[in-house]
């Protein structure tokens, strides 16, 4: 997808993690010339299946037999060299994908580290949001106590360069792949800045930079609202000190924004919902493979709770701990929830790290949560107390690129360029994919409003326009129909507190 925040997001793996140790069976490398298992069982005669000797937790004898016999073939039958790390990972990663769960996985030593780092809510770089502006990479926000910001590097500069790698005509993925690195290595940045008399050269050295996980601000007429992107590890830190900054602002009504939110570390969300729901209530019910239940409650002094109304705004991207949030906060601490229906994952993995031994890691679902009175969401979701839409063009991709749009076409790409066409204020004649004459007609509007070539037609640059119009619009939070609604809802719960 194109759209990061309000787009609608296929959620395919929402993450949750709890931090625990457990001993699992697991298959024990040999470092034999012919084959990849062993046991300290004795193997039985060769050419022989051994006979059944495994234990609980083991493969039994036969079945390392087996494993060393596909190896052996693999290894003198293969056309090409074969690389026995990678043969062990997708060993493993057969067995997990033979569970059929979406939500369990392996992960190899490197796709691990990427995993855990996202988890932590931190990265290393130089701390500035980018975005692409006509083909540029152009600084949007620098954040605060950055190795950006100690450089001076401004808002609206754009980046030429970095360690004298052009970053023109890069992706904004590319461009970032090669501003990122190792904490403590050195980032060489060529900057074009309006108003300098040529190209500004700026050195940092790139550092563990914070992932903005939690926002939040306090409106004129007193509604604060809180984003929460994701619970990492730092989420619960960080949602207290927003909370109290919102507080101190005189903060009347609260929209706690989980939006797209796919989850995370289930220990955190259980710690941010603490800081809402009055002592001794639910906040979530969790059951293990052997039916047995486990009821979370809140702490804290008795009676406490927020001294002003809770609306929470969902839609089909929240999952998973957004969802158990939103559960608590609807059933135990009387919050109103808002927007479209969720995604629907009750379920909770666990990630097994040490146990495999060489900072591969494994995750698996191994337990299945509940909201407080009992409820168990999986594949349903949670239904808003409010339901709202969000603006069809909320949920356009990008445009694929491949060749010019024409009239006269049909296809994915046109009913997206339609969708877009109707969220920068010019739309279409209709939606379903075919380039009519109004279609044409609305883009000949948006080339003449943006100055570009007449024709249209949407070729390279008019895509690249209406994608950064429609960006803008999606920020727009006028144009916010879900958001609206809970900013009027928290109003008039306000009103009547």
């Amino acid at each position: 997808m194109l759209f990061r925040g309000r787009t609608v997001l296929a959620i395919v793996a929402a993450t949750a993690l709890l931090a625990c140790v457990v001993t699992i069976g697991a298959l024990e490398l040999a470092g034999k010339p012919n084959g990849l298992f062993s046991s300290s069982k004795p193997s039985g005669a060769s050419g022989e299946n051994p006979p059944d000797e495994g234990t609980e937790n083991g493969l039994t004898a036969a079945e390392l037999n087996k494993l060393n016999k596909a190896l052996g073939l693999i290894r003198d039958k293969f056309l090409n060299p074969v690389d026995r790390d990678k043969l062990v990972d997708g060993a493993i990663e057969g067995m997990v994908e033979s569970l059929q769960d979406p939500y369990s996985s392996y992960f190899s030593e490197k796709e691990a580290e990427k995993f855990s780092e996202s988890l932590q809510g931190a990265f290393t770089g130089i701390g500035a949001k980018l975005d692409l502006e006509d083909g540029r990479v152009v600084v949007e926000r620098v954040m605060k106590g950055t190795p950006a910001e100690r450089a001076g590097l401004k808002a609206g500069d754009a980046l030429l360069a970095v360690n004298g790698q052009s970053l023109s005509g890069l992706s904004l993925g590319d461009a970032i792949a090669k501003i990122r690195g190792p904490k403590g290595t050195k980032a060489k940045l060529k900057v074009e800045r309006e108003g300098a008399a040529g190209p500004l050269e700026l050195e940092l050295v790139r550092d563990r930079i914070a992932a903005e996980t939690v926002s939040g601000d306090v409106g004129s007429d007193g509604v604060g609202r809180l984003r929460i992107a994701q619970f990492t590890f730092d989420t619960p830190q960080l949602v207290a000190r927003q909370l109290s900054e919102l507080e101190k602002a005189g903060m009347k009504a609260l929209v706690i924004d989980v939006r797209d939110n796919p989850g995370g570390v289930v220990s955190s969300v259980e710690a941010v919902a603490e800081l809402f729901v009055p002592s001794g209530r639910t906040i979530v019910i969790e059951e293990d493979a052997k039916g047995r239940r486990t009821t979370k409650k809140a702490g804290g002094d008795p009676g406490r709770g927020k001294e002003y109304p809770i609306v929470v705004l969902v839609n089909g991207g929240s999952a998973s701990s957004s969802e158990i949030l939103a559960g608590a906060l609807k059933q135990s601490a009387g919050a109103v929830l808002i927007g479209s229906r969720t995604y629907g994952k009750g379920t909770v993995q666990v990630s097994y790290e040490d146990e495999l031994g060489d900072g591969s890691l494994m995750k698996l679902t191994v337990m299945k949560w509940m909201l407080p009175d009992g409820t168990w969401i999986q594949g349903e979701g949670l239904k808003p107390d409010v339901v709202v839409d969000p603006p069809a063009f909320y949920s356009a991709s990008l445009l694929s690129g491949d060749h010019v749009l024409m009239p006269d076409e049909t296809g994915e790409d046109v009913r997206n360029l339609q969708l877009m066409l109707e969220g920068v204020g010019l739309p279409a004649d209709r939606r379903d994919g075919y380039y009519s004459a109004g279609t044409e007609e609305a883009v000949r509007k948006f080339q003449r409003r943006e100055k570009l070539t007449e024709t249209g037609a949407v070729d390279a640059a008019t895509a690249n326009r209406l994608e950064q119009a429609v960006w803008q619009a999606l920020e727009d939070p006028e144009l916010d129909t879900q958001w609206q609604a809970a900013r009027e809802k928290a109003r008039s719960l306000a009103a009547a507190w």
